[in-house]
């Protein structure tokens, strides 16, 4: 009989013999192997639609900040990159619920259509704003919650359910401190239009976290036809 020290825990099984000692080790790291591969191969994903006019949303972002006299460590502008509308947020998915939303997703039919940007608004409210986000006029919001219950949909094979409702916006700014004062900047831009947007394919994108912030790559395209 002989003792053998766990390399993880430090643990001694006293009493037991080199091979139960082998099965025992076997009965523990493999359950837990398969868990951490597991967890390996989930990804944070969304489907989104991209904005276009990334060069005109950022200098509304810059005359904005300038105007309201912001300071980075205040709030944040999201990058031109990352401008974008989320149309279901996925969150945690694997590899295999991945290749479904690929092959479901791929059959998605939409006619491509416009949407024009306009106003401004917080979420989840004036008194606690955490990011200031641009809208779209009626018709062009109309057409994208068609086109988010046509991904609703598609999503149900595999399972997921949209976390929350979808309210047509593009965030602007994210806010690190609360407190500051949005009344007055969103009455100025309530009614201002920003240039409009030609909507002609989604993305299924997925999301790596960093420390200077998300970054975002395409895993499928559908285009509208």
């Amino acid at each position: 009989m002989i003792s053998v020290v766990c390399p993880v825990t430090n643990w001694v099984p006293v009493g037991i013999s080199t091979r139960q000692t082998d099965i025992l080790w076997l009965q523990i790291f493999i359950p837990v192997g398969s868990i951490y591969c597991s967890f390996r191969m989930s990804m944070r994903s969304f489907v989104s639609v991209d904005v276009s006019i990334k060069d005109s949303i950022n200098e509304l972002q810059n005359r904005i900040f300038m105007e309201e006299d912001w300071k980075t460590d205040q709030i944040k502008p999201v990058e031109g990159q990352n401008l974008h509308f989320t149309i279901i947020f996925l969150g945690e998915i694997s590899s295999e619920t991945t290749d479904i939303l690929r092959s479901q997703l791929s059959s998605l039919v939409f006619q491509p259509f416009t949407v024009i940007y306009k106003g401004l608004g917080v979420f989840p409210s004036i008194a606690n704003p955490r990011i200031v986000w641009m809208g779209t006029d009626v018709e062009g919001g109309e057409k994208l919650i068609n086109l988010y219950q046509k991904v609703a949909a598609c999503i149900k094979v595999s399972g997921l359910v949209p976390d929350k409702p979808f309210i047509p916006h593009v965030t602007l700014f994210r806010i690190k401190n609360r407190r500051l004062r949005m009344s007055n900047m969103l009455a100025k831009y309530n009614d201002l239009k920003f240039g409009s947007d030609f909507i002609d394919r989604i993305h299924l994108k997925k999301s790596q976290l960093t420390q200077n912030g998300s970054i975002y790559s395409d895993i499928l395209t559908v285009y509208g036809r």
